[in-house]
């Protein structure tokens, strides 16, 4: 009976093919992966857009804080962050504090307030990036309490920058409910000239530092390798996008004083 068989350079062949396709085919796979990731991720982000409106809606016009004065005695910090000031509107998942603890100590945020694609590594190698701030964030890390994958933006009383392209000015459209003499600041939305274009939420991080000692919020250039080579950021008329690279470091230009200065785009909300 005569057989038939493959020989040896035959299997190599084969074998070749093989890898050939599964080099072409997987990258593919995980870029596939990675899309359905940052879909969802936006779609975290539109609906943090729609707790934005209704929030102001119900508050007489004012941007929703990043942070409120305690309401009494040991109220938890999931409470008087912007994530728990917006969770009437989402009525998404909050780690409930361990009893009797003012600090939500251990676990990872839920729901809207979990970015699938979002890791340590990832932002950590946006924070290092030359154009971020390299090196700032070692002194926090690791995190002991993670309260989201998403940062939002502070009040600030007066723009900073110089308006060149190098040091550009900014104005975040932020709100601090505390008394003015703390440092308090509401920002209402009718301030805000291109709403558009402000960024008031995007992919970043709301943590509870190392010590435990501070909680920390970070959004900007910061979240710029969270989807691959960009991040997903919520602005102030309610619609989210992806925005490429550093979000920081798309500038526009205006002329005062008979010169054209240069502001950062998506972070000043006083100027157009």
């Amino acid at each position: 009976m005569k057989r038939h068989a493959f020989t040896l350079i035959e299997l190599l062949v084969v074998i070749a093919i093989i890898a050939i396709l599964a080099a072409i085919l997987f990258p593919v796979f995980s870029q596939a992966r990675e899309a359905a990731r940052k879909s969802s991720c936006l779609s975290n982000s539109k609906q943090f857009g729609t707790a934005i409106l209704m929030y102001a809606q119900d508050y007489d016009e004012a941007i929703v804080p990043w942070f409120k004065i305690r309401e009494y005695a040991g109220q938890p910090l999931n409470e008087r962050f912007w994530f728990g000031l917006l969770h009437p509107y989402i009525k998404s998942t909050l780690v409930p504090p361990d009893a009797g603890r003012t600090y939500t100590v251990g676990g990872q945020p839920q729901g809207l307030h979990r970015c699938p694609s979002w890791s340590l590594e990832r932002y950590m190698e946006g924070v290092n990036m030359p154009d971020c701030y390299p090196g700032e964030m070692d002194a926090y890390m690791p995190p002991t309490q993670v309260f989201a994958h998403y940062g939002i933006v502070f009040q600030m009383a007066t723009r900073g920058g110089a308006g060149t392209p190098e040091n550009p000015y900014y104005h975040f459209a932020g709100s601090l409910c505390y008394p003015p003499e703390s440092g308090g600041l509401t920002r209402y939305m009718p301030e805000v000239k291109r709403p558009a274009e402000t960024i008031l939420i995007g992919d970043g991080i709301t943590f509870l530092d190392k010590g435990p000692t501070y909680v920390v919020i970070s959004i900007g250039c910061e979240s710029q390798k969270i989807h691959q080579d960009g991040a997903n950021f919520t602005f102030l008329d309610g619609h989210a996008k992806n925005i490429k690279r550093n979000p920081e470091r798309y500038l526009a230009t205006t002329v005062e004083n008979g010169q054209t200065v240069y502001y950062e785009r998506y972070f000043t909300f006083s100027m157009e």
